[in-house]
């Protein structure tokens, strides 16, 4: 399975080589995160958050745990 062309698909795997950490390799892994984090983006807009706010708990979604 191939890395899904997503801004947070994309964003992760960037930081996952940057880091040479071996989730790079994990294609499942990367959508499953980016995936969640489109979804809260969606949510968060949805509740009125604006595109900031949105962004900001998305990408926190998406990098927790580094």
């Amino acid at each position: 399975m191939a890395i899904e062309a997503s801004y947070y698909g994309l964003y992760l795997l960037k930081y996952l080589k940057d880091t040479e950490d071996p989730r790079q390799h994990y294609h499942d892994f990367i959508n499953s995160r980016a995936d969640d984090a489109a979804g809260v983006f969606e949510g968060e807009r949805r509740s009125g958050a604006t595109v900031d706010q949105a962004q900001e708990v998305a990408m926190r979604v998406l990098m927790d745990g580094f």
